[in-house]
């Protein structure tokens, strides 16, 4: 079973507004039996005013590794992020990475 092993802040931006923010994550995820062992897969929390604001100064978006929500709550954001790497369980832990890495960016593509 995957399991988050750890779920870190890279880079935070927050605007004048609670709605308007761009979080860099590192996520860990790795079989909760091997303690320790895991892959690194990183993402982008970003609110739709601060994707707006990007796109209207002519800014091009790549959406692989952003997910977008206008409330910030780190509780929905962990569930949810569970919710993805249940889906992506898989007896050959490879393809397992390999499937999350269409949600996240993952260590080992760059």
């Amino acid at each position: 079973m995957l399991v988050i092993k750890a779920l870190t802040r890279i880079y935070e931006n927050w605007g004048d507004d609670i709605d308007d923010f761009y979080i860099t994550y590192h996520i860990d995820i790795g079989p909760k039996e091997i303690e320790g062992a895991s892959d690194l897969f990183s993402f982008e929390l970003i609110s739709p005013k601060r994707l707006y604001k990007m796109v209207d100064h002519g800014d091009v978006i790549i959406g692989h590794g952003h997910m977008i929500t206008s409330d910030f709550n780190e509780n929905k954001l962990e569930k949810t992020l569970s919710r993805i790497i249940n889906k992506c369980e898989n007896d050959d832990i490879n393809k397992a990475y390999n499937d999350l890495s269409k949600y996240f960016r993952w260590e080992m593509d760059e």
